[in-house]
């Protein structure tokens, strides 16, 4: 078993033993060979309220090693609490580490007692009464048949004498030139992450028949989203790749996976993708999320099979199932999470075409409320779904976020791309605000009957992509129309 399938609990209660007394840093500098500026940065760590075992759990878990060259280590520590949790996860032949170290350990204080005249005495065992990181244990080795020594004569041996696994990965990943996660990312990474579980890289390479090109689902600018089989559930793995030595690139990759990482772990919602869990033990880091069946709404608007047009019913509790996620996502806090890159791709349909939001790489947060926005440095998101004051001027609000709806909603409602260069107007906000004939021309007429819907749909797009930010309605108001809008085209809401 490689550490980083270790199951969280036994990792955490491992955690909190070593955390304490600084243990982890005996185990990573002189044990695991970590040189001092690593541990430097795991220390960093630690004021950010990360556990140091956990980060450096990670980093050696980076480098496929595995529960039992951890459980020889502890034992090489004297650290037996460890060694009991771990044991269900190393055969039974290595626990002789154990009873063998405990048994030394009691005869050893029995000397001291008689040594000392101390029989009647309760003698305190203290670590500075034996020098563990001098003395391993004295074990045959032909009573473990391990290809490690760990007799007296041998106290030097180092963690590389253990064998190593064999991994396919590996040797690809030593193989690159590409940069790995660094300590601060994998930091960054885990605090993220929460209880979110760490998944194998191996076990994701089996998802999907070793990235088997029948597998994809889709290609982004970072990467590609593949369809996999894990833990007999159906999921859908976005793996970064980095473009052609591009380390910038690369870096907002990294920044964006762990700003997603954050979100999906601290905001749940029915109408927000859950992510199931993430890879950085790989050469390419991956998210692994719910696989939502009924795909993107961007490609289920314009599907070419007339029998799974999408029908006003269904576009109407899409449009509010999204607004209501994205409300949550603005006032759950003290802050708003603006997501930034709201848009039909963006939307995802389960098998009852219920919608998730999902994509919150550029998610950050809001102003607190007696400030309308913030500024930001760099433009990031889609053109033709983001508003000229976001554009131009650099203001972030969350009326980013319902601009960007808005858009969404036309598309609902006519079923035409948000950009087109064949239209006169090649933004399709231009081309509903500005359109002079009757609007109801603009309707998807593949999808019958609807008129209300769509008038509706429309009506509340163009409040939501009002040139003025100020203006515009917040999402709580959007939820609030859309749902009278369902009223009155008698759709029930569920």
């Amino acid at each position: 078993m490689y550490i980083y399938d270790l199951p969280y609990i036994e990792q955490k209660q491992c955690c909190n033993i070593l955390d304490e007394n600084h243990l982890w840093e005996q185990l990573g500098r002189i044990h695991m060979k970590f040189d001092s500026n690593t541990i430097q940065e795991i220390k960093r760590g630690i004021i950010c309220g990360n556990s140091p075992t956990q980060i450096l759990f990670t980093l050696w878990g980076n480098q496929n090693h595995t529960v039992l060259e951890l459980f020889v280590l502890l034992s090489r520590m004297e650290n037996y609490r460890c060694m009991k949790i771990l044991k269900k996860f190393v055969p039974i032949k290595y626990h002789i580490l154990i009873r063998e170290g405990v048994h030394r350990l009691t005869r050893e204080i029995e000397n001291m007692k008689i040594e000392n005249g101390a029989c009647d005495k309760d003698v305190g065992v203290k670590p500075e009464n034996f020098n563990g990181s001098e003395k391993l244990l004295n074990v045959p080795k032909e009573k473990l048949n391990l290809a490690i020594d760990i007799s007296r004569e041998n106290n030097e041996s180092s963690i590389g004498e253990i064998p190593k696994p064999k991994s396919p990965y590996l040797a690809f990943q030593q193989g690159r030139n590409s940069r790995m996660l660094t300590v601060s990312d994998i930091s960054c990474v885990v605090e993220s992450a929460g209880s979110i579980p760490q998944i194998s890289y191996e076990d994701l390479q089996k998802s999907t028949k070793n990235w088997d090109p029948t597998t994809i689902l889709g290609k982004g600018g970072f990467g590609t989203v593949f369809k996999g089989i894990w833990k007999c559930t159906q999921v859908a793995i976005k793996r970064l790749e980095k473009k052609e030595d591009n380390l910038a690139s690369h870096n907002e990759q990294i920044k964006q996976s762990i700003t997603e990482l954050h979100c999906l772990n601290s905001y749940r919602h029915d109408n927000i993708l859950p992510l199931y869990g993430y890879s950085i033990s790989g050469p390419q880091p991956c998210l692994v999320y719910q696989y939502m069946p009924g795909g993107c709404l961007e490609h289920r608007l314009r599907v070419r099979d007339a029998s799974k047009v999408l029908k006003w019913p269904t576009r109407l509790s899409i449009a509010v199932g999204s607004a209501r996620g994205l409300q949550f996502l603005h006032t759950i806090g003290d802050k708003p999470l603006i997501h930034g890159d709201i848009k039909s791709a963006n939307i995802l349909l389960d098998k009852n075409d219920m919608p998730r939001i999902g994509d919150f790489g550029l998610a950050r947060e809001g102003p607190p409320g007696d400030y309308t926005h913030i500024k930001v440095s760099k433009i990031h998101g889609t053109r033709p779904y983001l508003p000229d004051e976001f554009l131009r001027g650099n203001k972030f609000s969350t009326k980013v976020d319902t601009y960007s709806f808005g858009v969404v909603l036309f598309e609902i409602g006519t079923a035409l791309g948000a950009y087109s260069a064949q239209r006169q107007n090649k933004f399709l906000k231009d081309h509903v605000v500005d359109y002079e004939g009757d609007v109801l021309e603009l309707k998807d007429r593949r999808a019958e009957g609807g008129e209300n819907c769509f008038k509706g749909l429309i009506d509340i797009g163009k409040m939501c992509v009002d040139k003025k930010a100020k203006d515009r309605p917040e999402m709580v108001q959007v939820l609030i129309e859309l749902e009278k809008v369902m009223i009155s085209s008698d759709y029930s809401i569920d």
